[in-house]
């Protein structure tokens, strides 16, 4: 919600693509920062516990946006400040429920492929749910509005995962981490720089993330605005992204650890440059929601790919400190990408900038697929969970 919310409110409050280019890369600024910072303080505590503190701090922070924009004013620079220690406080509550997924995995005896995939069909869902619901508020009440619904999700999060952490539902918690926490970055990214797989895929990431960042956030809704002219399309493109990565999670929970690695990340990453290509053209919105549809559906892939990976190649002992170093330096590209997204559609317009992306991303992928520093792509491992 917060994703759909937040772009469309700066977009119709401003009236400036600019401005709402400066909002989403604060967000994405402050994400990086608590992925690089932010792993190590979630190893030092129990998962559950740095989960529910994360979750209630955003949501503080969220909640302040329609406060203080319905009472004493809301200047644009203040603005930023809360969408980035937002996106600051609320990083660390999913690295925290990520690092979580190979110890369920352990516990419940079930094969990591499909636990990952039943994790991210849950956050799936919600991204099906979510955006229409924020695009049906916004189109009835406004955008200030769903922001205070979206305030409450988290903390209704954190009372959640309180409750499921006291109860059967959770591993035990494992003992805290000391030490010098610096010293455990620095570990953790002599660790990611040295591992000949990981390091060179991560990079492979960060390229991409430059051409993904701004589909949901910028793309998206100025398409929604000056294409379709509407609020309800705006909800229905977004969770057509979340659809398709439904489908995505399914096929990867059945078939996932049979899939070929190196081709499927190639032809997955491959649709954002196809679907760029479509949507230059102005298509029908049906047309629209299905290219979007699929985009969803070869993140999905992917990025569950993506973790399986992770997972099996990371140290338990440096687990979420790992995770925050490789989201850092994967997500980096992420406020560059929608900044610059932000100033092509305002001097070139939507058409030429998606019709730039795509040439100048589709390479990327195509590279994956012949290049021979992603030959080595299998589990290290064989005693992972077999259910």
């Amino acid at each position: 919600m917060t994703a759909v919310a937040i772009p469309w409110f700066v977009l119709v409050t401003s009236n400036s693509v600019a401005r709402t280019s400066i909002t989403v890369f604060a967000g994405a600024a402050g994400v990086v920062l608590a992925l690089l910072f932010g792993g190590a303080a979630v190893d030092r505590l129990s998962f559950a516990r740095a989960s529910v503190l994360a979750d209630l701090l955003a949501g503080s922070v969220i909640s302040l946006i329609p406060l203080l924009y319905l009472t004493i004013g809301l200047p644009f620079w203040l603005l930023l400040v809360l969408v980035f220690s937002g996106a600051l406080l609320d990083t660390p509550a999913m690295v925290a429920r990520y690092s979580a997924l190979p110890d369920i995995a352990q516990a419940a005896g079930v094969r990591f492929e499909r636990v990952n995939a039943v994790f991210e069909s849950v956050l799936t869902i919600a991204g099906l749910v979510g955006p229409a619901l924020a695009g049906m508020i916004i189109a009835v009440v406004g955008a200030v509005d769903v922001l205070w619904i979206d305030a409450g999700t988290f903390v209704l999060s954190a009372l959640l995962m309180r409750m499921v952490a006291r109860g059967s539902g959770l591993p035990r918690p494992r003992e805290a981490q000391s030490g010098n926490y610096f010293e455990q970055i620095h570990a953790a990214l002599r660790f990611v720089r040295r591992e000949t797989v990981l390091f060179p895929l991560i990079l492979y990431f960060a390229v991409m993330s430059l051409a993904i960042a701004p589909i949901e956030t910028l793309f998206v809704p100025v398409i929604a605005r000056d294409v379709y002219h509407s609020a309800y399309a705006l909800g229905l493109m977004s969770s057509s992204l979340a659809v398709g990565a439904l489908g995505g999670n399914a096929l990867f929970g059945a078939i996932g650890h049979r899939l070929p690695r190196r081709t499927l990340f190639g032809i997955g990453f491959l649709v954002v440059p196809a679907n760029f290509a479509v949507l230059a053209f102005e298509p029908r919105f049906v047309v629209a929601v299905v290219s979007l549809g699929l985009v969803g559906l070869g993140l999905s892939l992917t990025n569950l790919l993506e973790y399986t990976i992770y997972f099996e190649r990371i140290p338990e002992s440096m687990r979420a400190s790992a995770l925050g170093i490789i989201g850092a330096i994967g997500s980096g590209p992420v406020p560059v990408g929608r900044l610059l997204a932000g100033f092509a559609l305002a001097v070139y317009g939507l058409g030429v900038t998606l019709g730039g992306f795509a040439l100048l991303f589709a390479p990327v992928p195509i590279f994956m697929l012949v290049a021979p520093v992603f030959r080595n792509l299998r589990s290290p491992r064989i005693d992972l969970p077999t259910l």
